[in-house]
């Protein structure tokens, strides 16, 4: 459809706000004698995703679907934006063929919607942060699973010929603008998750029959099966958890090489006894050294702490274990220091996706290791409980997304009756960021894209208005025994400039640490010389500069906020990034 509008109208459109300010600015200069008054100019209006589609012959077949599944409407509004991934109609005649039917209806409609939904990202992708995604697209569908972009090899044409999504949908038009956000087309249909991790491994193909039978024998089958799990909240209140794990998979052929095959044979190696389901079990205890809890594919899996890092150790479902991945000359190691167990992750038979985790395989049988000391950044607002919490409405603005910055508002959600954090009030501030609802105590904070907070660990941060005398604690992850030096990483606004001045009320922002009820500490962080003032910044702050652990376990992380200001003034409060634990290793001078 074609329109007409005046320059004006044209420029408003195009670019909004900014050209408007920017022609003011030229009328003033030149008393606004416009040289195109009274011109127009055609211009093309955009079309919604769905509406873009139907004119497409190539993609009928896909809108076909979306109108069974009966989201062709949703993906066409103009008020949210989408990027839609689009088979062509030969894609979807060979995903008929392979599913052993001749049109959707035969797969049923909430098939078809899981279908749909598997397609759609809830957000705009256009070309260049597509193709500069590490693996894992920075967006979920709205199915509420990861898509990963891969390149294969030089049969497609090479470059951006070779994109693949989830390794097998090839990926041949890139980012078709249209009204409400981008389409991309697809020369094959991506199948959607829907199993769970359990079912993975028990695929017929798949060459972990033996480890399945040690899974199922410890009855950790029914959890790792688990998806969705109703609970309460601290309150009594009803919610939805999705529980996530990643099973690092041991083949039927790596058993074989340790003379391995069959499952007593793996119960005689480890000397378990009979009770395999009992934690205290050493098949047990092999089997939950197998499993993480979490989703992670093998980019995360990869990734380390911090810059200067080159290995980090891995809670699994064995609380008294830890894997330890190292990058050893170029190269991706499990327990590297373990002669007897390192092994490496096989890549093409990892990334294994499920609709609750992934399954790696690696090419050795990884018996439990004895960890090492290793850097620990506990990211204190980390949790799958917060993820589902954001995603299911409870921020305070509708495109709030979990660990992700918005270009011009700050995210704020209550997360008190989570039961992630123990904590106490004492007549806090009666303060909440932008909003004239009741105060918020413990409050999940997510940062803008224009300064420094943007730098947070996952772009977030916890928020605390506790009072003075209020206080909370934080189970640490596990940690191996040994010395450590004990940072933490925070937030300072300009509006809370008075704490490190101690004015309005302040004795300079004093707090009070301690690890295990014990080592207690006084500290004044916003004190600090490193911080600054009159912006929004981040800093960090050595709270012990040497701390022995005896025992390779979790601990709990205390603050209490001992600032007058904490109950008396309405800008007050403390934003905290993470804690981290960095191991402290002492060296003999020859």
């Amino acid at each position: 459809m074609k329109s007409k509008y005046t320059i004006t109208n044209m420029l408003q459109r195009v670019c909004g706000k900014a050209v408007l300010v920017l022609m003011a600015l030229i009328c003033t200069v030149t008393a606004c004698d416009d040289p195109y008054e009274g011109d127009t100019f055609t211009v093309y209006d955009m079309q919604p995703a769905s509406t873009y589609l139907s004119s497409r012959e190539d993609c009928s077949e896909w809108v076909a679907i979306m109108k069974y599944a009966d989201l062709y409407n949703a993906v066409n509004q103009a008020t949210q934006y989408f990027t839609v991934f689009v088979p062509t109609n030969d894609a979807v005649q060979r995903f008929y063929q392979k599913q052993g039917v001749s049109s959707i209806q035969e797969l049923g409609q909430e098939y078809a919607r899981d279908l749909v939904k598997f397609h759609v990202l809830a957000d705009t992708l256009d070309q260049q942060k597509f193709i500069e995604s590490d693996g894992v697209l920075p967006f979920k569908t709205i199915s509420e699973d990861e898509l990963t972009l891969t390149y294969g090899d030089e049969t497609a044409g090479g470059g951006l010929q070779s994109l693949y999504l989830n390794n097998e949908a090839h990926v041949i038009e890139l980012a078709n603008r249209v009204s409400n956000g981008f389409v991309y087309i697809l020369e094959d249909v991506m199948t959607p998750l829907t199993q769970s991790v359990y079912e993975r491994l028990c695929e017929p193909e798949r060459p972990f029959q033996l480890f399945r039978e040690a899974v199922e024998a410890t009855g950790l089958d029914k959890r790792i099966h688990t998806i969705y799990q109703d609970t309460v909240d601290s309150n009594g209140m009803p919610i939805t958890l999705k529980r996530n794990y990643t099973v690092i998979a041991v083949s039927d052929d790596v058993y074989r090489q340790e003379g391995i095959n069959s499952l007593q044979d793996l119960v005689a190696k480890l000397e378990a006894g009979n009770d395999y389901t009992s934690p205290s079990n050493a098949l047990y205890q092999y089997v939950a050294y197998h499993i993480l809890s979490g989703a992670y594919n093998l980019g995360k899996m990869q990734a380390f702490d911090t810059d200067d890092a080159t290995s980090k150790n891995w809670e699994t479902l064995n609380t008294e274990a830890l894997i330890k991945v190292s990058l050893v000359d170029d190269a991706f190691y499990l327990n590297y220091a373990d002669e007897n167990s390192r092994c490496q992750f096989l890549e093409d038979g990892s990334d294994i996706q499920a609709k609750n985790g992934y399954v790696h395989q690696v090419n050795g049988y990884m018996p439990v290791a004895e960890a090492q000391p290793e850097t620990v950044l506990f990211d204190v607002t980390n949790y799958e409980e917060i993820k589902n919490w954001i995603e299911a409405g409870n921020g305070d603005f509708e495109e709030m997304k979990y660990q992700t910055t918005h270009e011009t508002t700050e995210g704020n959600a209550d997360v008190s009756t989570l039961g992630l954090y123990d904590f106490s009030l004492n007549n806090p501030s009666p303060w909440r960021p932008g909003s004239s609802k009741p105060s918020w105590f413990v409050i999940y904070f997510t940062s803008k894209s224009n300064n420094d907070w943007k730098n947070a660990q996952n772009h977030d941060m916890l928020m605390l208005n506790l009072g003075t005398n209020g206080w909370i604690s934080f189970t640490t992850p596990v940690i191996v025994k040994g010395k450590y030096k004990v940072s933490i990483q925070f937030g300072n606004a300009k509006s809370m400039d008075f704490i490190a001045n101690a004015t309005n009320g302040s004795n300079g922002g004093q707090m009070e640490f301690s690890i295990d009820d014990q080592n207690v500490t006084s500290a004044y962080p916003y004190t600090s010389p490193d911080v600054h003032k009159g912006g929004s910044y981040l800093f960090s702050y050595v709270v012990y500069d040497e701390i022995e652990f005896t025992s390779t376990s979790t601990h709990t992380f205390k603050l209490v906020m001992k600032d007058p200001a904490a109950s008396t003034n309405s800008n007050y409060r403390f934003m905290i990034d993470y804690i981290l634990f960095e191991p402290i290793t002492n060296t003999v001078e020859e």
